[in-house]
């Protein structure tokens, strides 16, 4: 077998056609000696095919991606640079923030309306202290108006400052407040919130400022200072919240006002009592200078020269407010306005008993119109006494509880009375109840106008009596009756058979031939004493009733007949003496001993059979 000669791979045979093969100049292939020119351009597009075409394909691949539209984006890639690239961006141009602005206020409007309380629990530490501090201005504000109001409301000014509240349409509080201030605000601070260092300092003296810069310098530092030391004492000795501020200073009649922001505190030096509303103005000028001088706040490195811009905006917290001088006050004046105040007081005071005894008749009137049966006719004034007439029906309130309800004395009202038949229905209902008189249980009731509804049970006497006199009561139109009789009592006769049963069903056993009760029948014997007592004493209450007890004693079949006769008799008499040491009358009790053949119990017992007699018939209750 003859073995095939080896075979070459793509690359040997490219690179020996390549052999064969020149390059010109102008990079077209030539062929060499002995070589077409066909087999040489197959070579060499196979060996430009195998040493590019992988460049190739991936040059495709890119062109191909960056033609297309919808390309998919590497977003982790985007995601890495992205922070870098906005911040880097931030720092070269202001246009970044304008170009977010819109962005973000869309974003935060839109989380605001979908997730509310996200938004609520975010800003909560923040908008709860500022929600808390401006009530507290607020209020003290309002103490502050309030106080001064008191203080010149009578006074002789306080009648030409009514005359400007009202000319100039402001709060008459206000106006008290405009004119009787005094304060003065003496210097301001703007000190760097990190360091403690202070960044500029004005005081009321401007002119003395420039000879007395360095003194001026000397002080801010130590005002600074001593401010941030107050602070970290606090903070340190009471342990107090971290973020806890410090905004007030008192030492005497000098007051220290301290407003935070982000870069800056400012803290104005104020003499005498400052309104509320001035810490406003603090505010102002503090967020006018974060927002002209925020970069040099942001980058302060201990050189005030950088801040000097700041001083206008810190000028216009020097603010004051002086008192008017009060003039001596004329007498005749004086006695002039006392005169007439007595006089408004005098006239107020008429004016005001006469109001309140017209709203006093108006209230009792309108009381005595809302009870039932109660028709006023006529309510005045005389004398200082209330003379009111009124129709009454018989079943309202008495005239006492009516004046009492309606808030008048006997002393000071009259209550003139007529009768007269009122048709609301309570007044009906209670019309009938005491002209019939009906028993607990019979119910009556009006369920629809003129109809008088009688439900229950009673006897059949007052059933025939309230049918005869119901269509006479007045306000009653037809009648619903529908009481049924009570059912009759019992008589005695058939109580006494009920207990009889009851004590008939009590059977006592004996010892074999003896008169011995077999133990154990204690309660037995208890139960029927306590039967036997009832009976007799329920018959006592019935004279034409006689009721005997008999005491039947039975034996078994064995033994001599003779003997259980004689058994029977022991055993009776025994039974009838042991009732009467038990304290029945024995005049009631009756031993038998039936013969053997009437014996109804075919054992060793004994039991009890009540017989009453009524009148001249004798009943045996039989068993």
């Amino acid at each position: 077998m003859s073995e095939s000669p080896p075979q070459s791979s793509p690359l040997e045979s490219a690179a020996s056609a390549a052999a064969g093969v020149g390059l010109t100049k102008e990079g077209v292939a030539a062929p060499s000696d002995g070589i077409e020119a066909t087999g040489s351009d197959d070579a060499y597009g196979t060996l430009r095919e195998l040493l590019l075409a992988p460049e190739q394909r991936e040059l495709s691949d890119l062109k191909r991606q960056l033609l297309q539209v919808r390309a998919p984006v590497a977003v982790d890639s985007v995601a890495e640079v992205l922070p870098a690239a906005v911040a880097l961006a931030n720092e070269h141009s202001p246009q970044m923030a304008a170009a977010l602005q819109p962005l973000l206020e869309g974003t935060l409007t839109h989380a605001v309306r979908q997730r509310p309380e996200v938004i609520a629990e975010a800003i909560f530490p923040i908008m709860g202290p500022a929600i808390s501090r401006a009530i507290r201005e607020a209020l003290s504000r309002m103490m502050q108006q309030t106080t001064y109001a008191l203080e010149h409301a009578f006074s002789l000014r306080s009648w030409r400052w009514r005359l400007e509240a009202r000319a100039t349409g402001k709060p008459f509080s206000e106006v008290v407040l405009l004119h009787s201030l005094v304060y003065r605000v003496e210097q301001v601070f703007l000190i760097h919130p990190e360091s403690g260092l202070p960044l500029q300092h004005v005081h009321v003296d401007l002119q003395h400022a420039a000879a007395s810069e360095s003194v001026e310098l000397q002080n801010a530092s130590m005002v600074s200072s001593m401010l941030t030391a107050i602070q970290d004492f606090v903070r340190d000795s009471f342990r107090v919240d971290s973020k806890a501020a410090l905004d007030t200073v008192e030492v005497g009649d000098v007051t220290v006002w301290i407003e935070r922001g982000p870069h800056a505190v400012l803290a104005g030096v104020i003499r005498g009592t400052a309104p509320v509303s001035l810490r406003a103005v603090f505010r102002e000028v503090l967020g006018l200078c974060h927002r002209d001088f925020l970069p040099q706040l942001k980058a302060f490195s201990g050189d005030s020269d950088e801040l000097q811009g700041v001083r206008p905006h810190l000028v216009r917290c020097l603010q004051q407010q002086q008192q008017e001088k009060s003039r001596r006050p004329i007498k005749a004046l004086l006695i002039l306005s006392l005169l007439f105040i007595a006089a408004l007081a005098g006239l107020g005071y008429l004016g005001v008993q006469s109001y309140q005894s017209a709203q006093t008749l108006r209230r009792a009137t309108a009381s005595l119109q809302q009870q039932l049966g109660v028709v006023v006719v006529q309510a005045r004034r005389s004398g200082g006494r209330f003379d009111i007439e009124i129709l009454r029906d018989p079943q309202a309130k008495p005239v006492e509880i009516l004046l009492r309800e309606a808030g008048l004395s006997p002393d000071r009202a009259t209550l003139h009375e007529r009768p007269f038949l009122a048709m609301q229905p309570e007044l009906i209902v209670g019309r009938a109840a005491l002209a019939l008189r009906p028993p607990s249980s019979v119910q009556l009731s009006m369920p629809s106008p003129g109809t008088l509804q009688l439900v229950g049970q009673a006897d059949e006497d007052w059933i025939d009596d309230a049918r005869f006199l119901v269509g006479a009561i007045a306000g009653v139109q037809s009648v619903d009756f529908d009481v049924k009789p009570l059912p009759k009592p019992p008589q005695l006769y058939d109580i006494l058979m009920e207990r009889a049963r009851a004590l008939e069903a009590i059977v006592f056993h004996f010892r074999a031939g003896s008169i011995e009760l077999v133990p154990g029948q204690e309660a037995q014997q208890s139960k029927a004493l306590a039967e036997i007592k009832e009976i007799l004493r329920m018959a006592q209450h019935d004279d034409s009733l006689d009721v005997t007890i008999e005491v039947y004693a039975h034996t078994d079949t064995i033994g001599d007949e003779l003997y259980n006769l004689r058994l029977r008799e022991s055993r009776a008499k025994q039974m009838r003496v042991w009732l009467a040491n038990a304290g029945i009358d024995m005049r009631k009790l009756r031993a038998v001993a039936p013969l053997q053949f009437e014996q109804e119990r075919a054992e060793r017992a004994a039991s009890f059979r009540v017989v009453v007699t009524a009148r001249t018939v004798a009943k045996k209750r039989s068993r």
